[in-house]
């Protein structure tokens, strides 16, 4: 008898955790192609008790994997390809990787469609936005850069997210959401007015374009964690 099946029998393991696939990130190094997640992403999924399994690119039977996620976590990188909204690259959308926009698109698409929860944070809030139907800027200035905690946000009540009217969050990014996609909602607004959060309409899904996973214990950030948490065990 494994040490799993001791810990069944005594009773201290009775269900299965839920599964989170998260998005890789590529970097290379001395020529050798590397797929990684940041462990803050792990860290925030396992501190709700959810299980986390890397989705990797060019698998043959990507929705065989996703079919066994119970929901999505889409997380910040590099630029997408601005071809994916209708614009050729102004030079300002750097460090494309098109697997990786491949990759974002498979699993929105299959998250929407399967109406699986899904939360995007930072570039995951402008794939989810640009892969659902939406736009972007390709570039709104370093005023939204390498802010650690001092960003002020505005927000609007809204069914998922039951944020504060004013907010002080993270930043790191100089792309942005800007027509929102159909059946998306803008609920969250920098003083500048670029948007810094979306959510569907009817689906379970949830947008930052602030990091929560870098302060997790932050009050918003266990706000935005503990929402998807019950929309996953929700299954809904």
């Amino acid at each position: 008898m494994n040490i799993l099946q001791q810990e069944l029998k005594k009773g201290q393991i009775n269900k299965m955790a839920k599964l989170i696939g998260v998005t890789p990130r590529v970097l290379v190094e001395e020529g050798v192609e590397k797929q990684f997640v940041n462990t803050t992403y792990v860290n925030a999924m396992n501190s709700i008790g959810f299980n986390v399994v890397m989705l990797t690119l060019n698998n043959p039977n990507p929705t065989e994997v996703f079919e066994k996620c119970d929901g999505f976590v889409v997380t910040g990188g590099s630029d997408i390809d601005p071809k994916w909204f209708g614009e050729t690259n102004t030079g300002e959308s750097k460090e494309i990787n098109l697997d990786m926009d491949i990759l974002d698109k498979l699993v929105v698409e299959y998250a929407a469609k399967a109406k699986k929860p899904m939360l995007g944070i930072c570039r995951g809030i402008q794939s989810i936005n640009v892969f659902m139907g939406g736009t972007l800027y390709q570039h709104i200035g370093n005023d939204h850069r390498g802010i650690l905690y001092d960003h002020e946000v505005h927000t609007i009540k809204n069914r998922l997210l039951d944020f504060d009217e004013k907010i002080i969050v993270n930043s790191y990014h100089h792309q942005a959401v800007k027509d929102v996609a159909p059946n998306m909602q803008a609920i969250a607004w920098h003083t500048d007015g670029t948007i810094e959060a979306i959510i569907h309409n009817e689906l379970p899904i949830i947008a930052t374009q602030w990091h929560p996973e870098k302060i997790p214990n932050d009050e918003i950030s266990k706000l935005i964690f503990n929402r998807f948490k019950k929309l996953v065990e929700e299954g809904k």
